[in-house]
């Protein structure tokens, strides 16, 4: 048994080794499209995860290994915290003394340590080495690693939103969870904000509660964050497409990556009116040099008579992290009132979660849970290609990318 101990911790440090050569470079300020790792490399990064975790866990009793999962939440709150606080932005800035960082928090000595140590245990921070031991907490310093990089706001793929909504909004749905195991109409996010069991209700919290609502909204754009580069690179959107309309695409920060990626494009932004107030100044302030490749629509999904038609080319109609949202009844809906303004050469390109063997990407059921508290759910292909055939479409291919995404590809049936 000690033999095999002493070969699964080597084979482990190799692990380790070769994973510390293909980790992601710090991010800059910027979108870096180049950051997205090779298939070989993205595919070899999942497969040695997986298997680091077995063979760790392996190792571990299993009813300690169970209280290590469960007490996940104790993680959680240590990186909600130091979010919530600042931390990450001022640390961002170059290494800091607890003193610094107790201040810029309003924190007493104590909690600032507490929550210091936490955070260092989810490698969030590091404490720089070289400090005596009997050096007073105020004087130990601290720097950021790259997973808590993603903590800051001025990052690319900054998390602190999500992970504000996740905690704030999620987290009270969650506690009541359990009475929708059997209760399939019971929507958890509406037990524990005590509003109407519809979509309706779910909407009209959020317009009821607009600070709510802005987190909400910074939470979607950090999940948009999660597979923007690999989005773009996999799949051949300038050859596949003269134009894209982003069907219920918020603001459009996709649609932008797009049409900056791939000059040939142009993009049409389609969401309901007040969605589209905001699009319009945030693109002549930020995407300025895009504008005369974007046009903007006003309407809904759910009247067809809103959605624009292509003007040229093969239009591809895209729904990204938006049928997820919605039950059975409503997703058809949607894609029939999408197929009836698509003309035969157009694609439609819906671009979710999409269920996989979770022997290999292990996250995604869990994402079908966390959708199941607002009512929504995550789906396999073979649940699309029924949902298409439903609403006169036909599932092409489901692109594979190197992110939680896929894009599922359809056309009108035949």
């Amino acid at each position: 048994q000690k033999t095999i101990v002493l070969l699964a911790s080597f084979l482990i440090a190799v692990a380790i080794g070769v994973l510390t050569t293909l980790q992601f470079p710090r991010s800059k300020d910027t979108l870096d499209y180049a950051g997205v790792q090779s298939w070989p490399v993205y595919i070899l990064r999942i497969t040695l995860s997986n298997w680091l975790r077995k063979a760790a866990d392996a190792l571990v009793p299993p009813a300690n290994l169970l209280l290590s999962r469960a007490f996940d939440l104790n993680q959680l709150i240590a990186i909600y915290c130091c979010g919530k606080v600042g931390w990450p932005d001022v640390l961002g800035k170059g290494a800091q003394t607890g003193r610094v960082l107790a201040a810029h928090a309003n924190m007493s000595k104590v909690m600032t340590r507490r929550l210091l140590r936490a955070c260092v245990v989810a490698d969030i921070f590091q404490e720089v080495r070289g400090a005596p031991e009997d050096v007073d907490d105020d004087e130990r310093r601290y720097v950021i690693t790259a997973m808590g990089d993603a903590l800051r706001d001025a990052h690319p793929y900054s998390m602190k939103h999500l992970i504000e909504l996740h905690v704030e909004e999620t987290g009270p749905g969650a506690m009541q969870f359990w009475k929708a195991i059997r209760d399939d109409s019971a929507l958890p996010f509406s037990l524990a904000h005590n509003i109407s069991q519809t979509k309706h209700g779910f909407h009209e919290f959020w317009n009821r509660n607009p600070e709510k609502a802005a987190l909400f909204h910074k939470g979607m754009v950090s999940i948009d964050a999660l597979g923007t580069g690999a989005l773009v690179h996999d799949y051949s959107w300038g050859a596949r497409c003269s134009t894209v309309i982003d069907v219920g695409g918020g603001r459009g920060p996709f649609l932008a990556h797009l049409l900056r990626k791939y000059p040939n494009l142009r993009g049409t932004l389609f969401e309901v009116p007040s969605i589209i107030d905001e699009a319009e100044p945030y693109w002549a302030e930020e995407h300025r040099e895009l504008l005369d490749r974007v046009s903007f629509a006003r309407g809904d999904f759910f009247d067809a008579a809103t959605i624009p038609r292509g003007e040229r080319g093969v239009t591809c109609y895209m729904l990204k992290i938006t049928l997820h949202e919605w039950e059975d009844g409503s997703v058809e809906a949607i894609l029939r009132n999408v197929a009836g303004r698509m003309a035969a050469e157009d694609r439609l390109l819906v671009v979710e979660i999409v269920q996989v063997v979770p022997e290999f990407l292990r996250d995604r059921p869990l994402w079908d849970l966390i959708m199941r508290i607002f009512g929504g759910r995550e789906r396999t292909v073979a649940d699309y290609r029924r949902l298409f055939a439903a609403a006169g479409l036909a599932v092409k291919k489901a692109h594979p990318t190197r992110s939680l995404f896929t894009i599922v590809e359809g056309t009108r049936a035949r």
